[in-house]
């Protein structure tokens, strides 16, 4: 489905749903995080200060993408909507971008640590994953530097902050969001117990070469 052609309502409806998965998958605590759809050439904004889970359609801020004006709600939108804004421009097949705070995962990314595929859902799931060292919040130079991470990267995991996912549809940005929690948590686990075994990079690139992995990511990258 063409970015713009879903029946008028439904992305703010469906941006919403998502908001109230990711609150309960446990990747945000409070007002934290931020997540965004894009709608033509509006891109509608988890408003600043309210819960994910508490969010409506009529809260959401709908942005000028051209602009980064307000056109749209009269909420004030999250603080990082320069972030989001310069990842769709960046990226014109974008259609959601989600940010969480992760636990686990922020945890890993910010202890020095590089998150690397221990399971095929790491490879197939994320897309090409890529990180952003430690840039104040809510700055130029944080939205200036996902939107170049952006370019050739599909989950973005930023240290001291959390994680940015790019979908082609809102599913497909959630999914990345709970897979690198996942990611986060099994190598943890490993690491408690042993030492984790990960996929070398011959290892990711049969995954990614198997008809079933071709057809799961088709599928996941559909409404």
């Amino acid at each position: 489905m063409k970015i713009g052609m879903k029946k008028r309502g439904s992305v703010r409806a469906e941006l919403c749903a998502y908001g109230v998965k990711i609150a309960a998958a446990h990747l945000v605590a409070g007002a934290g995080g931020n997540i965004s759809a894009r709608e033509g050439n509006i891109v509608w904004m988890k408003p600043s200060g309210l819960a994910m889970d508490e969010i409506t359609p009529a809260d959401l801020c709908g942005l000028d993408l051209a602009t980064g004006r307000q056109v749209r709600g009269d909420k004030r939108p999250t603080s990082e909507f320069n972030m989001h804004l310069g990842v769709y421009r960046m990226r014109p097949d974008a259609a959601a971008v989600f940010h969480t705070h992760s636990p686990w995962a922020s945890g890993v990314i910010s202890s020095g640590v590089d998150l690397k595929p221990m399971f095929a859902e790491f490879i197939v799931d994320l897309g090409r994953v890529g990180k952003v060292g430690y840039i104040t919040p809510t700055t130029e130079a944080l939205a200036d530097a996902v939107a170049d991470e952006a370019r050739d990267h599909d989950t973005i995991l930023m240290v001291n902050h959390g994680v940015l996912a790019v979908g082609v549809t809102m599913r497909h940005a959630y999914f990345k969001c709970v897979v690198v929690e996942d990611a986060a948590i099994s190598m943890v686990a490993a690491s408690v117990v042993g030492r984790p075994r990960f996929l070398t990079p011959r290892q990711s690139k049969e995954l990614l070469a198997l008809d079933r992995v071709k057809h799961r990511i088709s599928k996941m990258e559909r409404n």
